[in-house]
């Protein structure tokens, strides 16, 4: 077995757009990075696992960066995993040198070019390794989702609603010398820690995390945090300093370097990598007059008290694609349905790295875990692209009282603007999705 990895520093510059909620950076408190871990077998198989201090791309930016990946050195398959800091921007598509290039388009450039030069060093500079895995507690966040005394959803620290609690770690040993030469490290929670008013750059929690390692550790270690199935849990506390979340991401490192103490040797010296990409169904869509409900209390939102705006670019940027969710639903037609790509890298009966896309409930974290026919286990989400929120059918099927992440009216702003399918999961996505997953471990 070899690895070898690389890092760019992909900050963008004072005065671009932090995307969610759409502000303007004011400056950088932590820089932003992409990290690149290569890994081949000898055997035939070699994989790239890049893991970006972004919140997210979808999946036509996804899709060209795999493709010229493979294009430029012969890598396939290539997981793109996205850590989700809210204090972080999201990447588009590579620009045509031939436009006319401002602040925006030169940064999305110089990114996907960045995953090339990762990409290739990582691969020219690969050594003889070993592997090692391992997992300790952890607890960055809560669930975020809590019933009210009428029983819908709102968005509030849950203490007892399900989270992921430990840290997951890979790691790669020099043969020669037994020193670690990268660890691979997921945890599932939103990084959202970092104030929004300070409106800085910051990879908040992981990149704290990352800091932390390379302290202990030094700086030849390359730590690589992965974000897992996160979507209905938050960093705690919410949007609060960027103090607090230094102090998470320092917690989370010191139980990384434990996993790692405690790690286990990984026998098997060949991969096994499968893939299945299958449709998720979304819901039906509302009437015109529920549409407009939501129209109005969207507008609403980004107003202040006294009917002014407030964000009113954010407001229009929405009504795209709100409008063509009303022209499906003059024309009687129903949503796109949601793509569904997943990853297993299988190393014998020992570790599994289970990958997906979106924004998964921390449910499905777990089910991997209880139920992969493996020593040890390893997931993702927010990998090679994403569309929005894909919760369990017991939240899907709660209706109007499913709450944000459920996409109940009239809160349906995460499925609908930007998410290609204009709605969220169907009741029976559920089943589609863990169906697809056993299918990998079945087929090694």
């Amino acid at each position: 077995m070899k690895a070898g990895t690389a890092k760019k520093d992909i900050t963008p510059a004072a005065g671009m757009e932090i995307v969610h909620p759409a502000r303007v950076s004011k400056g950088v408190h932590d820089p932003l990075f992409l990290r690149a871990l290569v890994l081949d077998d000898e055997a035939g198989t070699t994989l790239a696992i890049v893991c970006f201090d972004l919140i997210g791309a979808g999946f036509e930016v996804t899709d060209q960066i795999r493709e010229a990946v493979k294009e430029h050195t012969g890598i396939e398959p290539t997981l793109l995993n996205f850590s989700h800091p809210h204090s972080s921007r999201g990447l588009g598509l590579e620009w045509d040198n031939g436009d006319t290039m401002n602040a925006e388009k030169t940064w999305n450039d110089g990114v996907h070019r960045a995953v090339l030069e990762a990409v290739t060093e990582a691969k020219a500079g690969a050594v003889p390794v070993s592997l090692r895995v391992g997992r300790a507690s952890a607890q960055v966040g809560f669930n975020r989702r809590l019933a009210d005394e009428n029983g819908f959803i709102i968005m509030d620290v849950n203490k007892n609603g399900a989270v992921v609690p430990w840290v997951n770690v890979l790691v790669a040993e020099e043969q020669k010398s037994g020193e670690p030469v990268a660890v691979l490290f997921e945890h599932a929670a939103h990084p959202v820690i970092a104030p929004d008013t300070s409106c800085l750059i910051s990879a908040d929690y992981p990149g704290a995390a990352v800091v932390r390692i390379n302290e202990k550790l030094g700086d030849d270690v390359m730590p690589m945090f992965a974000q897992g199935c996160g979507g209905n849990i938050n960093g705690y506390p919410l949007r609060s300093t960027q103090e607090k979340a230094d102090q998470a991401g320092r917690k989370l490192g010191d139980a990384v370097l434990q996993a790692m103490r405690e790690s286990t040797p990984i026998k098997a010296n060949r991969f096994v990598v499968r893939s299945a990409s299958t449709a998720l169904p979304c819901r039906e869509l509302p009437s015109l007059e529920v549409w407009q409900e939501a129209i109005d209390r969207m507008e609403k939102a980004l107003k202040d008290k006294d009917g002014h705006w407030v964000h009113e670019e954010a407001f229009h940027e929405k009504m795209e694609s709100f409008n063509v969710m009303k022209e499906l639903i003059e024309r009687g037609e129903d949503p796109p349905s949601r793509r569904l790509d997943a990853y297993a890298v299988m190393l014998g009966a020992e570790w599994c790295l289970v990958t997906m896309p979106h924004e998964m409930f921390c449910e499905y974290e777990l089910w991997v875990d209880q139920n992969a026919p493996f020593e040890h286990t390893m997931t993702f989400s927010y990998t090679n692209g994403g569309e929005g929120y894909v919760g369990t059918d017991e939240a899907l099927a709660l209706g109007e009282k499913g709450g944000y992440e459920a996409g109940a009216f009239p809160c349906w702003w995460p499925h609908g603007p930007g998410s290609g399918s204009h709605s969220p999961p169907a009741v029976g996505t559920e089943g589609i999705i863990k169906d697809t997953i056993a299918s990998l471990w079945q087929a090694r």
